[in-house]
């Protein structure tokens, strides 16, 4: 395992890492990024965005306020990446991420994201493929 693993998943595992300065930008994005004004700021003015089986979100305004509102019917969520591959202007993250509710109950739910960047390495364009369905049933 390379520093570059331990670095994007945060512990030691089994992660297949290639890195490169777009990874490095996805990394922080899902470990670091805490206010939807933080996760805004990583978007274009014109950016998608789509969660789930949510309708895309288009533009750096309306992602702002779908993850306010995502974000006010959890206590916290957090980002363990396995797998990331960077290819040119795109992003591919696997990852697992805990989703702990407001009545304390913890699930994990794996994801993949794709993620395409614009030429001043701002998303462009996030996709997350993931079944948040057992989060919001009893």
């Amino acid at each position: 395992m390379t520093e570059q693993q331990d670095i994007l998943s945060g512990k030691s595992s089994t992660s297949v890492i290639f890195p490169g300065d777009r990874a490095n930008i996805v990394q922080r994005f899902l470990t670091t990024t805490r206010t939807a004004d933080e996760f805004a700021s990583y978007f274009t003015e014109d950016a998608s965005f789509r969660f789930a089986n949510a309708p895309e979100v288009v533009g750096r305004k309306a992602i702002h306020e779908s993850s306010v509102a995502f974000r006010q019917k959890l206590k916290s969520v957090t980002h363990d990446i396995k797998s990331m591959w960077e290819m040119g202007d795109v992003v591919v993250c696997e990852m697992e991420v805990t989703y702990t509710r407001h009545d304390g109950k913890t699930l994990k739910i794996p994801c993949c994201d794709i993620i395409r960047f614009d030429e001043i390495n701002l998303i462009r364009s996030l996709q997350a493929f993931l079944d948040i369905s057992p989060l919001f049933s009893s």
